[in-house]
């Protein structure tokens, strides 16, 4: 499965919660009911984002929300995005809420990480970071990884309220231009309590990647996942 990661914020002069009341109660809607672009769409979430940390060299932008929209294949991304009811009817209602300027489009390969603990949640760390030039992305991402489980074992307490862990490698599409971030970690978790854990499981990853990542340009988001196709896990 495909999974398009769609980051945006809102256009000048809207509410962070007009946006997310609009992207929710009216993109969603218009893009399940325009049938000829959501046959391709196999899932479909919206994180809307209530707090954010950005390093010096991260993005200006800051993010309302992160959409992710699975398909079987990059191509069935491309079909729907290429059907005329795309063009004229979706399309057109996109500037209605958000700033085109600030979308940040990747394409992702999922790895599901180990935890304790899985389940459903409805709270969403999304951290990205942006490899160091001339760097190689599954060296990267096995370090990744690695940290990941390191923290596992030393620091259990960071994961009391995981349930969710997917490490998201970004996949190099023909004629496209190299994406900003090699990838993206995302943890569901429980409750807001466990916001400062998040943080901190952030900073201990950052540190065991230090040598193969651009620190000052990695944010990561906090957000609450709302289901328009499928469900949350």
């Amino acid at each position: 499965m495909s999974k398009l990661n769609i980051c945006a914020a809102r256009r000048p002069g809207m509410t962070h919660a007009a946006y997310s009341r609009y992207a929710r109660d009216n993109h969603a809607r218009l893009v399940l009911d325009t049938e000829p672009v959501s046959r391709y769409l196999q899932a479909y979430v919206q994180q809307h984002v209530y707090d954010g940390c950005y390093g010096p060299d991260a993005p200006a932008w800051r993010y309302d929300s992160v959409s992710h929209i699975y398909a079987a294949s990059p191509a069935d991304h491309k079909a729907a995005t290429e059907t005329p009811e795309y063009k004229n009817i979706v399309a057109p209602d996109e500037p209605r809420f958000a700033d085109a300027r600030s979308a940040l489009f990747m394409m992702f390969e999922e790895q599901r990480l180990p935890l304790p603990v899985r389940g459903p949640s409805s709270l969403r760390l999304l951290h990205y970071v942006q490899q160091k030039p001339g760097g190689n992305v599954d060296e990267l991402h096995g370090a990744w990884a690695a940290a990941h489980e390191a923290l596992l074992g030393e620091a259990p307490e960071l994961f009391a309220g995981v349930r969710r862990a997917i490490l998201n490698k970004t996949v190099a599409l023909p004629g496209a231009a190299a994406a900003p971030y090699a990838g993206m970690c995302e943890l569901g978790f429980v409750q807001r309590a466990d916001e400062e854990a998040m943080g901190e499981y952030v900073r201990r990853i950052e540190t065991r990647l230090d040598a193969l990542i651009q620190r000052g340009a990695s944010f990561y988001l906090l957000a609450e996942a709302v289901p328009v196709r499928g469900t949350l896990d």
